[in-house]
């Protein structure tokens, strides 16, 4: 059982850990990278869109399912388990983790399955008709939704791995007595 409470907490924080380097590294680094090095602005929206309707869906959906059998793993063996597993509890709340989970997956669905693909429709109608300012504005509207989410996201994230880092850092009684050194 130890081992499996083990192996289960490395996969959450695996997971966790593409997770939020896959937004931190896509989301804002290869977008800067492109919105600077290609000036064609069809080749911008293609490349971003194929990047990250392969993030936005498929990877983080995998990870979503890996944390999610993570946490439901350890309920169960802190529940059921005769093993002695206590889930560490670092928060003032019982579920923090796993709210600000459930929070995370609700909002990497949201973009995956319902922002995206309004996005996509949004930039087949401007590349259609280029000139419509109220298209632009629409597009510049979801972008600005997306890039709010996933800045929750990340911090909602950093925040899982606060938690996790807690976990990890036990300590028994109090602080180390300090040594004298017979100096007076």
């Amino acid at each position: 059982m130890k081992r499996l409470v083990y192996i289960s907490n490395w996969l959450y924080l695996v997971s966790l850990s593409i997770w939020l380097g896959g937004m931190f590294l896509l989301g804002i680094l290869v977008e800067i990278f492109v919105r600077t090095r290609i000036k064609d602005q069809g080749l911008q929206s293609h490349v971003m869109n194929g990047i990250m309707d392969a993030f936005n869906t498929t990877i983080i959906y995998y990870c979503i399912m890996i944390m999610v059998t993570a946490c439901l793993i350890n309920f169960l063996i802190g529940r059921y388990g005769k093993a002695g597993y206590v889930p560490p509890s670092v928060t003032k709340r019982r579920y923090s983790k796993e709210v600000i989970l459930v929070i995370m997956v609700v909002l990497a669905i949201y973009i995956g399955s319902f922002l995206r693909p309004q996005m996509h429709e949004l930039d087949a109608l401007k590349k259609a008709k280029p000139e419509s300012v109220k298209l632009e504005r629409q597009f510049k509207s979801f972008h600005s939704q997306l890039v709010w989410i996933y800045t929750v996201n990340m911090v909602l994230g950093l925040s899982l791995f606060y938690i996790g880092g807690k976990e990890m850092a036990r300590f028994e009684g109090g602080p180390p007595a300090r040594e004298s050194s017979g100096k007076a």
